[in-house]
């Protein structure tokens, strides 16, 4: 048994990697989602070794609703309702976490863009464009603006797939520029919008 908070979620942690990669998306949101309670009701002395712990239930919450996303890659696998929407209860708790632990605006961005995707799979657009504003605005102040091209891309995506009335670029010129902008990861970000729109155009037709 692990003598500390931050011990007991490194093994939980080592647990979770095991889930992670097997294809069994229920069981692995199951078992972080029990992981990440059972640290957070260890809590409340706010000191050093809860912080530890907490940031480590940080990133298992978003590596795990990352890793159930459906966007990453076109599947003929059934995207499961119930496994998205608590998938996405995992992305908001991580969320609350950045935000407790105050890990700054480029990491809420992110949080709060894996919260709007999972609400772009789900289609709910109007709440995923409010969402990839929110982002937008928090990557502009982090100073990322890579990511600020990336968030207009699955603004973009929304509109399209939504159906909403174009207020913005469509994929096609935010891919331009992400392009014109010479970004290292730049062609990796145009591959990553080009796949999420085809894997959602083809779900809502």
């Amino acid at each position: 048994m692990a003598d500390t908070l931050a011990g007991l979620a490194g093994q939980l942690e080592t647990r979770v990697k095991a889930l992670r990669g097997t294809g069994d998306d229920a069981a692995l949101l199951a078992a972080v989602r029990d992981a990440a309670d059972l640290i957070e009701r260890g809590c409340g002395a706010q000191d050093r070794d809860e912080r530890e712990a907490l940031k480590m239930v940080q990133r298992w919450t978003f590596n795990a609703a990352a890793d159930c996303w459906p966007g990453w890659g076109v599947s003929d696998k059934p995207i499961s309702p119930d496994n998205l929407l608590a998938a996405r209860e995992l992305a908001e708790r991580s969320l609350g976490m950045v935000r407790t632990l105050e890990l700054g605006p480029l990491r809420e961005a992110t949080g709060v863009w894996m919260v709007g995707a999972f609400d772009l799979a789900l289609g709910r657009y109007d709440e995923a464009s409010q969402l990839f504003r929110e982002a937008r605005e928090q990557y502009v102040a982090a100073n990322a603006p890579g990511l600020v091209l990336l968030v207009d891309g699955y603004a973009a995506i929304v509109r399209q797939v939504g159906k909403q009335v174009a207020d913005g670029d469509d994929l096609d010129q935010v891919c331009k520029r992400i392009a014109a902008r010479g970004f290292e990861d730049g062609d990796k970000w145009i591959a990553q919008l080009r796949t999420a729109l085809q894997v959602f155009a083809r779900k809502d037709s």
